[in-house]
């Protein structure tokens, strides 16, 4: 295979990805000068979601898909770190979508904390099994990697406070 007929991939996610990014951007760049731009729809309208993802281009494809939609994004925290950080220090946050395996590092501090304040919250992980988030969290939703952003929206939006 020559290097014009394989497909690129950037941290096992395609070309599609990073067009859907692209293609993100061109419908705000085509909004009338100086007008807000329109989401497409406004099912996350006004709620604050904290994305915990390590995976740079994966997070700013959620952050967007979100942000179409309506929300407001918290983060995206790249680090169990930052996400530790946002889950102490941010007021308000309706619902958040963590991935389990930030950097090596186990996303349940970040969970029980959020669980603490009672935060819904829901998985995203190309790594932990459903059944044991689902005994150290009960009733959590888990969603494999990658999952279409249209599937975590319409969930995020039927759990969110």
């Amino acid at each position: 295979m020559n290097a014009m007929t394989c497909p690129t991939l950037v941290h096992n996610y395609s070309v599609s990805s990073a067009t859907r990014i692209a293609a993100a951007r061109d419908r705000t760049r085509k909004e009338p000068q100086g007008a807000p731009p329109t989401p497409t729809s406004e099912r996350l309208l006004g709620r604050r979601i904290l994305i915990v993802e390590d995976e740079a281009l994966l997070a700013l494809e959620l952050q967007l898909a979100f942000e179409d939609e309506g929300a407001e994004v918290i983060g995206p925290a790249l680090s169990i770190y930052h996400a530790l950080d946002a889950v102490t220090h941010e007021r308000e946050i309706d619902v958040a979508l963590l991935d389990v395996d930030i950097a090596g590092d186990d996303i349940y501090p970040v969970a029980e904390l959020l669980r603490q304040r009672g935060v819904p919250f829901l998985f995203h992980t190309g790594h932990g099994s459903r059944s044991q988030l689902g005994l150290l969290f009960p009733g959590t939703l888990t969603f494999a990697k990658p999952a279409l952003p249209e599937v975590l929206i319409e969930q995020i939006s039927r759990i969110a406070r």
